[in-house]
């Protein structure tokens, strides 16, 4: 069973209309309502790839207890630490173009009791037979930035493979755990490494940056451009196909679930990056983040380009 973590959850809810337009009412066709974070976009991708996950998160009031029903209906198992605040919402309009706009809600802060009870529901969560963990998305406050470098150190300590995928003062703790995985897009690495990475030779001196603190592998995001994957002594790039994408949101996400996915079959670099690469196309394809099966992603991996640099 992989762990799948997510500090700042949000409730995705989504409006269909025929424009966007700057009136006063609007009348959507129709909506949907997705448990977003990054690390609940994973689990749904890891269940769609034929795994068994467990979704770790902190969930507050009426949109909270929301999520929590959106999660059992997409067969997530959870670990919910029930905390003060209300979780966030975001609301998105998204028109017969596929243009869209989308109003976040703020975010309720996270309390030094929030942590407690965080901390105590991963003590729960990772008691029982977990094979690979992933902590992802954004820190929901200072508070909590500690908890992905302690949560880390604690899966480290007893043989378990992590993957990060954060920013901020999260990710900058976090590195020096270390993960097994780091993947970051390039703004967030170049806000890390606090310069240009413009060119693919900085590119790949930032993948050892990344690794330099003892990640195994560590893995740069470049959008349609694809995706780098630096391991001891090797670096790959992989590259997409050309398609039309129906909503990017979430593809990210999916490559983590691919490259947990291959990590806990024990496949190479090459293949986990390629299988997260085409994880991560058929996600664009839907919609709703992450929700992908293994027939969507099996047609795509010989489409996907790698290239050992």
């Amino acid at each position: 069973m992989i762990l799948c973590i997510t500090l700042n959850p949000v409730v995705d809810m989504t409006f269909y209309v025929d424009e966007l337009a700057p009136v006063y009412r609007t009348e959507a066709r129709r909506t949907t309502h997705v448990a977003g974070g990054k690390g609940n976009n994973a689990a749904r991708a890891l269940i769609g790839l034929g795994h068994e996950v467990r979704a770790l998160l902190p969930l507050g009031g009426a949109s909270g207890r929301h999520e929590a029903e959106l999660l059992a209906q997409d067969g997530i198992q959870t670990a919910i630490a029930w905390t003060s605040g209300e979780t966030r919402i975001v609301v998105t309009l998204i028109d017969k173009q596929h243009q869209m706009r989308a109003y976040f809600a703020p975010g309720a802060p996270f309390t030094a009791d929030d942590a407690t009870r965080v901390r105590e529901r991963f003590d729960d969560a990772l008691a029982e037979n977990i094979t690979a963990m992933c902590l992802c998305g954004s820190s929901p406050g200072p508070l909590a930035d500690n908890l992905y470098l302690e949560f880390l150190k604690t899966a480290a300590a007893r043989g378990i493979p992590t993957l990060l995928d954060t920013y901020g003062e999260a990710l900058e703790l976090s590195l020096q755990a270390p993960p097994t995985i780091v993947k970051v897009n390039h703004a967030e690495a170049e806000t890390l490494l606090g310069r240009s990475l413009s060119t693919q030779s900085a590119q790949l001196d930032a993948l050892e940056v990344l690794r330099a603190g003892g990640a195994r592998w560590s893995v740069l995001t470049l959008g349609e451009e694809g995706a780098l994957l630096g391991a001891a002594g090797i670096q790959w790039l992989a590259r997409p196909p050309r398609i039309e994408a129906l909503n990017p949101i979430g593809s990210g996400d999916a490559m983590t679930a691919g490259l947990l996915a291959g990590l806990v079959r024990g496949e190479p670099a090459e293949a986990c990056l390629r299988l997260g690469m085409a994880s991560a196309v058929a996600s664009a394809l839907h919609w709703d983040a992450g929700r992908i099966t293994t027939a969507d992603v099996q047609p795509l991996l010989p489409r996907i380009e790698i290239t050992r640099l």
